[in-house]
């Protein structure tokens, strides 16, 4: 990706529009520079000698209407592009992958999303890099007209003086990468604060340390290169301004002793670099731009590679007949390992799994940690691809591109479970609705849970256990044949989990669900249909149950 493709990708049809427009503005205010410039030396002015004041409304508002299409047209295509790259970037996150969106990290997503609106100002710098050069190409071209030795000079020492700039700006665009570098890191340390907020609190020296050594530190850093850079640019913008009295110099005094140069002459050439100030002055303001667009391009690269479509958007969806008619999950030869992002490493696999899932049973999936019973969730709710083998709905394997339909017939509540605050699936959350309320009693919320009947929502302000309990109300209410519950319990009081295991799990089996549980309530195992146990990546054993009443 890089800037032109941007753009020419985007809008091809829409840049010939602007760039005609922009092409009859900057000629319009080449036309006025030349009425001015001639009117102040009192040359004639072919076919306008008479009613020069009307001409030069004529021009001016000629220009302004010009410049307000411009202006019109070019607020409209820099949203539409910030509202198509953000829609870009939500697709690509929308149809990734689980293990992808992992290895990419929340802190990478946000800066992504900032560099998306860094992007929006590809059209506005382009045009107005465009505009202003098509000005002093004109400006130029008028200077060689009056003189062309003397418009030699002026260019040869212009273009020296923006030598100068863009080398120093090189150095500042380094130091802003570093700078990008420090916000990355920022967001992840404010996750940690965010997300361990009691964790600090409960140690005094990882409380300051976090503060001290990391956030703090990570700010000052920061600051010090923003001063450094800001400092940079200042410099930069000083040393741009007084150029042009270097240049004015030089028409005065240094020209006049070298190339003939009469008053009127003098005249023209100070008019002219007198206007050709604003468009290098835009020029020059637009490098700053065209580094942080640069930045962003290069890091929406990396994010773009990171994050691939692993997923295809299909036409597929699960009907209610096709969930009813759920009878079976295979797993055959199914592998999948991990391995380290820096030297990748295999650092842990799960290795040709063969089991399968039957309508109605209740699974106990066991083992210690790291035995693999985590990944096989993951692997049977869909999150994970098998690196080798296959994975059966029905007798049918998946294929690529039908992870959501195959997902869409399994719910799942993982031991780090997020209750989302909106209500994301447009749940029926009110009183009237009696499957909700069976499914409150259920679980023994009534005197817990408080329904908004105005948001149609449900209040997340509840205890861990509690947001557990209320993640399975949801879940039930999607009414899917498969549940895949992974240490669901383990919040729960002992009373309640006492009644999860003995109640509420035989009130599931009795409504038709299907329930692969992972665990560790080893005293509860009687009442599974079967218990699987892992050890080292691998089924170890698979044994039936004669299920306690």
């Amino acid at each position: 990706m890089n800037l032109l493709n941007v753009i020419f990708l985007k809008f091809k049809k829409s840049l010939w529009f602007v760039l005609i427009l922009g092409v009859f503005n900057s000629l319009l205010n080449g036309g006025l520079l030349v009425f001015i410039s001639n009117t102040i030396s009192g040359k004639e002015i072919p076919f306008f000698n008479q009613n020069k004041a009307l001409v030069f409304v004529v021009i001016i508002l000629s220009s302004l209407i010009c410049s307000k299409l411009f202006q019109t047209y070019m607020v409209k295509l820099t949203n539409n592009l910030l509202f198509d790259f953000e829609l870009s970037l939500l697709n690509k996150l929308k149809f990734s992958a689980f293990n992808d969106f992992q290895k990419l990290g929340s802190e990478n997503v946000y800066t992504a999303i900032n560099d998306t609106k860094t992007l929006a100002f590809i059209p506005e710098a382009f045009m107005n890099a465009f505009n202003s050069l098509i000005i002093i190409i004109c400006c130029f071209a008028y200077l060689i007209f009056i003189s062309p030795a003397g418009a030699v000079v002026v260019m040869l020492t212009m273009g020296l003086l923006l030598v100068f700039y863009i080398v120093r700006n090189k150095k500042i665009e380094d130091q802003l990468n570093k700078l990008r570098d420090l916000q990355n890191i920022y967001y992840r340390y404010i996750q940690d604060l965010v997300q361990g907020f009691k964790e600090l609190k409960m140690g005094g020296k990882r409380n300051n340390n976090i503060f001290e050594h990391f956030l703090i530190k990570n700010r000052r850093n920061g600051r010090d290169i923003s001063v450094k850079t800001s400092v940079a640019y200042n410099d930069n913008e000083l040393t741009g301004i007084y150029s042009w009295y270097v240049i004015f110099g030089l028409i005065l005094f240094i020209l006049p002793l070298f190339v003939h140069f009469d008053a009127s002459k003098t005249t023209i050439f100070l008019v002219t670099i007198l206007y050709l100030m604003g468009p290098v002055a835009i020029m020059i303001t637009l490098i700053p731009t065209y580094t942080a667009i640069k930045i962003a391009v290069e890091r929406l690269n990396v994010f773009d590679r990171k994050i691939s479509f692993l997923e295809i958007e299909g036409d597929q969806s699960v009907t209610e007949e096709e969930v009813n008619g759920f009878r079976q999950i295979e797993f055959k030869n199914v592998g999948y390992s991990y391995y380290s992002n820096a030297s990748k490493e295999q650092l842990f696999t799960l290795d040709a799994i063969n089991l399968k899932v039957e309508k109605g049973e209740l699974i106990f999936i066991t083992g210690g940690n790291g035995s693999g019973k985590s990944t096989f969730g993951y692997l049977l709710s869909g999150l994970f691809k098998p690196d080798s083998g296959e994975i059966l709905l029905n007798h049918t394997p998946i294929q690529d591109g039908q992870e959501q339909y195959y997902r869409d017939y399994i719910s799942a509540i993982f031991t780090d479970n997020h209750l989302f605050n909106e209500n994301y699936d447009q749940f029926d959350l009110s009183a009237n609705n009696e499957e909700l309320m069976k499914y409150i009693r259920l679980m023994k919320m009534e005197e817990v849970i408080k329904l908004d009947a105005k948001t149609n929502r449900i209040s997340n302000n509840l205890s861990k256990g509690q947001r557990k309990r209320l993640a399975l109300i949801y879940v039930l209410l999607e009414n899917k044949p498969l549940l895949v519950l992974d240490e669901w319990a383990a919040e729960q009081d002992p009373l309640f989990r006492n009644y999860f295991y003995k109640e509420i799990l035989p009130e599931l089996g009795r409504m038709g669900k299907t329930i692969i549980a992972i665990t560790h309530d080893d005293e509860y195992y009687a009442y599974a249909s079967r218990v699987v146990k892992f050890n080292y990546g691998k089924i170890v054993s698979d044994e039936r149950v004669l299920v306690s009443q």
